[in-house]
C-alpha cells in the first residue's frame, strides 16, 4: 500500500515539476510546433538543449542568414501546411515564427529540430554564402537540389 501511495506521489511531483518548467520557459504549443520567445536572436531557445550540436549551430546562424532564408522555399512540405499547422512562407519560418525588424524578442519554432530537409537546406545556405554566392545564386542552388522533380522532367 505504501509503495502505491509513494509511487503516486512521485509521479504527481514529477508531472508538476515538468509543467512548471514548461510554463517558466514561455514555450507554447502551436499545432505540432513548440514556440519559444527569447529576448533576442542571440539567445537560443531552451528546447535546443535536447538536440545535437549541429542543430544548435544551425539555429545560431539564422540571424546572420535571415535575409536569404526569408525568400527561400522550403521543400519539406511545410509550405503546404497541415490540418493543424499553418503553412510556412519560407525557410526562415522553419526556425523563426516572427522575424524581428531589428533588435528585440524573437519567437523560435522547433519545426527544424526534427526535419532533416530544413537542416540540409540551412547547411547549404551557410556553405554557399561562405563561397561568396549571392542570394539569387543560393536560391537557385537550393531549388535545383531540393525542389521535387515533376514526372515530365528527366
Amino acid at each position: 500500500m505504501y509503495t502505491l501511495v509513494f509511487g503516486f506521489a512521485l509521479v504527481t511531483l514529477l508531472t508538476a515539476c515538468g509543467l512548471a518548467k514548461e510554463e517558466g520557459s514561455h514555450a507554447e504549443l502551436h499545432g505540432s510546433e513548440h514556440w519559444q520567445t527569447t529576448a533576442s536572436a542571440d539567445t537560443l531557445p531552451g528546447f535546443l538543449d535536447e538536440h545535437t550540436k549541429l542543430t544548435k549551430e544551425l539555429y545560431a546562424q539564422v540571424h546572420s542568414h535571415a535575409d536569404i532564408m526569408s525568400g527561400m522555399n522550403c521543400y519539406c512540405g511545410c509550405m503546404q501546411g497541415t490540418e493543424i499547422d499553418d503553412p510556412h512562407d519560407s525557410l526562415l519560418r522553419c526556425y523563426w515564427v516572427e522575424h524581428p525588424a531589428d533588435e528585440g524578442a524573437v519567437t523560435w519554432t522547433d519545426h527544424s529540430t526534427g526535419c532533416g530537409i530544413c537542416k540540409m537546406e540551412m547547411e547549404e545556405v551557410i556553405a554557399l554564402k561562405k563561397q561568396g554566392k549571392n542570394t539569387d545564386e543560393i536560391r537557385e542552388a537550393i531549388d535545383a537540389k531540393f525542389k521535387p522533380k515533376t514526372s515530365g522532367q528527366t
